[in-house]
């Protein structure tokens, strides 16, 4: 009888133990990224979509420079001022833009970077190295800030 005790303990430990790191998982999961169709309709470089598997070795007829890094490789094209960063697996895991016809959560190279560090603020980022540094649900959003405190570039990557 003090056998059958010992497996319905085993068994009890076992299932709890189950439960508690699927609990654990689900509540993880479900907060650690941003919706990624919210996240594209804030995202205009171009058509590049963050987190997406799409192979851009062009862009607007410019060829891509394919360089590797070390979380992977980059697509650089230097004519329109945009690197597209990639995972191993193969997706988008960066974006960095100095071209003035981009934007980020509705902030542009060239804007004064009190613009854009109110227009990220209200996006839901918070500072994470100030000042030019901000983080939102596993994403960083770098603002490239010159010495007369203009964006000249943005750079959105993955905390992975």
């Amino acid at each position: 009888m003090a056998a059958l005790t010992l497996e319905t303990q085993m068994k009890f430990k076992t299932t709890f133990i189950i439960i508690l790191l699927v609990s654990w998982l689900l509540a993880a999961c479900s907060t650690m990224r941003p919706e990624r169709d919210s996240l594209a309709d804030q995202i205009d470089v171009f058509g590049v979509r963050f987190s997406s598997t799409i192979d851009y070795q062009e862009i607007n007829g410019i060829k891509a420079v394919e360089e590797p890094c070390l979380k992977g490789y980059e697509r650089i094209f230097d004519a329109l001022d945009i690197i597209v960063g990639y995972n191993f697996d193969g997706r988008v895991r960066k974006i960095t833009t100095r071209n003035p016809r981009t934007s980020m959560f509705g902030i542009k190279p060239g804007m004064t970077f009190g613009e854009g560090k109110e227009k990220i603020l209200k996006s839901g980022f918070v500072e994470y190295t100030p000042p030019f540094k901000f983080r939102f649900n596993g994403l960083f959003l770098t603002l490239l800030v010159d010495d007369k405190d203009r964006i000249f570039g943005l750079k959105l990557e993955s905390q992975d």
